[in-house]
């Protein structure tokens, strides 16, 4: 009803404006109507002036966007290369100083969902010469075993999924890792008697033959006395292998197998 309202109002001047200009002298028409002509002339310069000048600062806003999303997009490739050399350089020292004979390095290619985080893919297969039940490790310390090698890729067997024969770098004490969740695991069958403290190194201890002596499994964060069986020690290991973000692995070739 309002705007309804300021219609009329708009109207009803603009037919007392004319018939003021119709009842005005000619002389004063024609001035008037060179006023409205010259006003008429300025504001459509003025819009017109306008709307470039926003044109021009949307296209100006666009190429700064533009620039602001590739400057944005050539720092995460920066960063993501710097990373990956990091990565690479790390991997490499290691494979120079690990002494346990030869390593071949692989990609993480895939995970199986079905499978949680018990198996991964990577890129290489019987083409770079490996076979199944090779170890796998990182430079943070073991992660599983080759379960199946095809022509140019393999499966890899987490230990998340698997118990690995073990011993405490330091007393020699043994015992059997088994997994809980995530990246703990638990220290089983360790005698109440032996020396285990938090932050000692437990790796691999060679028996069962699947993983070769001395590959770093984890360090110890908890050790208390079992109540179920007073007679060992319960004992809570973290390894530092990131086993949800893995990107490289090494296929650890075993002594037997070298020079075959």
């Amino acid at each position: 009803m309002l705007q309804r309202r300021r219609e009329y109002l708009c109207l009803g001047l603009v037919v007392l404006a004319a018939l003021m200009l119709l009842a005005a002298p000619s002389a004063q028409q024609e001035s008037l109507a060179r006023r409205l002509r010259a006003v008429s002339w300025q504001t459509g310069q003025w819009i017109f002036s306008r709307v470039i000048s926003f044109a021009r600062n949307q296209q100006h806003s666009r190429h700064l966007l533009t620039q602001n999303v590739r400057l944005a997009l050539e720092n995460m490739r920066l960063r993501e290369s710097a990373e990956e050399t990091l990565r690479l350089r790390t991997a490499l020292e290691f494979r120079e100083r690990s002494g346990m004979g030869d390593l071949t390095p692989a990609e993480v290619i895939g995970r199986d969902p079905d499978q949680g985080l018990g198996i991964l893919m990577v890129n290489g297969g019987r083409d770079l010469g490996l076979r199944e039940n090779w170890p796998v490790v990182t430079t943070e310390g073991l992660v599983g075993h080759l379960q199946q090698v095809d022509a140019h890729s393999s499966v890899v067997r987490l230990i998340l999924d698997a118990r690995v024969a073990a011993l405490v770098h330091g007393s020699r004490a043994q015992g059997i890792v088994s997994p809980l969740q995530d990246n703990l695991f638990e220290l089983s069958y360790v005698e109440a008697s032996k020396e285990v403290s938090a932050g000692d190194r437990v790796v691999s201890s060679g028996m069962g033959g699947r993983y070769p002596k001395g590959i770093t499994i984890g360090h110890v964060t908890q050790v208390s006395r079992r109540e179920d069986n007073p007679l060992f020690k319960q004992i809570v290991l973290q390894s530092d292998v990131d086993f949800r973000g893995l990107e490289e692995v090494f296929i650890l070739r075993p002594p037997a197998e070298e020079g075959r």
